[in-house]
């Protein structure tokens, strides 16, 4: 991936100030889009572990039922 690396003017408590930016970013603007993927990041692994333990539920009771088919097998139940 090429990255154009440039200068630009900002205010900076009303003084004009140069800062480094690549593709158009500033050390500001990578860090504030890092934070909002990190905030995403979290909700999707928040997600994510409320849909393996529908899953595990369901494998539980997946266990449930054929322990008690085995038990029926062996005891006649």
């Amino acid at each position: 991936m090429t990255h154009i690396i440039s200068e630009r003017t900002t205010m900076s408590q009303g003084m004009p100030i140069t800062v480094t930016t690549v593709n158009g970013m500033d050390r500001v603007e990578i860090n504030n889009k890092l934070h909002e993927i990190g905030d995403q990041l979290l909700k999707l692994k928040m997600e994510q572990q409320y849909y393996v333990e529908m899953r595990n539920q369901i494998d539980r009771q997946n266990e449930m039922i054929e322990m008690g088919d085995l038990f029926d097998e062996m005891f006649g139940g």
